[in-house]
């Protein structure tokens, strides 16, 4: 389906996605290289450059950045206790 660019927008996923924002995904998601945006023509899309875009905030988009950074800090703790303990043990063999 890939391959063939066989994709859709299923709801409630995308619902409160804009239209700019399916358009720019769209012309991305194309099979030939040469008719895909390029990286000016992406800068200039009006969803880039936020022409008619709304600026609501999608409350389950907030959560999920709330979960992943929790996640990222909980696993930065965990590599600074391994890191701690990687010194304590270099420092007993010396």
């Amino acid at each position: 389906m890939i391959q063939r660019c066989d994709f859709e927008f299923p709801s409630p996923y995308w619902d409160g996605i804009s239209d700019s924002a399916k358009s720019l995904i769209k012309q991305l998601l194309v099979v030939d290289p040469s008719q895909r945006l390029d990286a000016d023509a992406i800068l200039n899309h009006p969803w880039v450059a936020g022409e008619g875009t709304s600026q609501v905030e999608l409350p389950e988009t907030i959560e999920k950045l709330k979960e992943f950074n929790a996640r990222r800090k909980l696993k930065k703790a965990g590599y600074m206790v391994i890191a701690a303990n990687r010194f304590k043990n270099i420092i007993k063999l010396k």
